[in-house]
């Protein structure tokens, strides 16, 4: 029996199991066995102690984007960032910002103040703690560029401000993934603009992510582009378009992007995702890593907090 008694008082909504797959993306997935709204910095020390101690995962949901629920569900408390950690605050030229945060709210609470630098961003589904911890990026922008610290929260609820040049980062990756800690806030500095060019630039990449991607429910690229090269290309190389395992399919729009065309499971999205695979190493001998991430191996192979999300 788990004991709940050492949330009370604490700013969170607790629910047990609850539903994940409405809050992905790929709208794939089983139940959390408990399921956390966190509202403030207190809320999240907390719970991440307390499923330390009743020897649970805690796993950060953020957005839903880049990640696979099993079918069965997840044994682990899954939470989200709310409340306090939502806000977006501006002292020119740095913006500070919740973990759970939108990075379309970050990029437009930036907009109205006049600063720029996260428009790039600004399409991914995405929340601010999730792209820090990969290091996020789109259309010649990555977080890092703009990241001047971070607030993690460690598994013990220990919280702790960290410069982002003492975080080992690259492509699609940051320390922060082999590690156990929350990003509950960051903060950026950015640079002086126009309303008028800020918002030619929002407009420029929301029209190409309009262009690029499918409309059914999916999870953005589901390999990284591989050194010098895309995986988009190679897949479609390959000629993997419309490539179907249940009710998974290789987008007809964009190669490297899976959709659920109605039904999926995890198990289909895997065995695509495997196919997929072999067909790139088979041809160029090139091996695809993925971008998305299962979490049925975090749940496995971690018994730690672990930030999920890029995405």
């Amino acid at each position: 029996m788990i004991d709940t008694s050492p949330l009370s008082g604490l700013r969170l909504k607790l629910r047990a199991e609850e539903p994940l797959a409405p809050r992905t993306t790929w709208r794939i997935g089983g139940p959390a066995r408990f399921f956390v709204e966190v509202e403030d910095l207190p809320a999240l020390a907390g719970v991440l102690r307390w499923a330390r101690a009743e020897g649970l995962p805690a796993i950060p949901l953020g957005k839903g984007s880049n990640v696979l629920v099993p079918d069965e569900g997840l044994d682990a408390v899954v939470f989200v960032l709310a409340g306090d950690l939502l806000a977006v605050r501006v002292e020119p030229p740095l913006v500070h910002a919740g973990g759970g945060a939108s990075l379309m709210s970050l990029a437009v609470t930036a907009r109205n103040a006049g600063l720029s630098g996260t428009e790039g961003l600004s399409g991914i589904p995405s929340s601010v703690g999730g792209a820090v911890r990969i290091n996020a990026g789109a259309y010649g922008t990555e977080i890092f560029d703009v990241l001047e610290e971070a607030t993690l929260v460690s598994r013990a609820g220990e919280a702790r401000v960290v410069p982002a040049s003492s975080i080992p980062h690259g492509y699609r990756w940051s320390a922060l993934v082999e590690g156990d800690d929350v990003v509950a806030s960051a903060t950026l500095r950015l640079r002086p603009a126009t309303r008028e060019d800020a918002d030619a630039r929002l407009a420029e990449v929301r029209e190409k992510r309009k262009k690029a991607l499918p409309t059914e429910p999916n999870a953005g690229s589901v390999f990284k582009n591989p050194p010098g090269d895309h995986a988009g290309r190679l897949l479609e190389a390959c000629g993997l378009k419309g490539l179907r395992v249940g009710g998974a399919e290789v987008s007809r729009r964009h190669a490297n992007v899976v959709v659920n065309a109605g039904g999926a499971t995890a198990a289909d999205v895997r065995e695509l995702m495997a196919r997929m695979r072999e067909a790139v190493r088979d041809r160029f001998g090139v091996e695809l890593a993925a971008e998305v991430e299962d979490l049925a191996r975090s749940v496995t192979n971690r018994t730690g907090a672990r930030s999920v999300e890029s995405l």
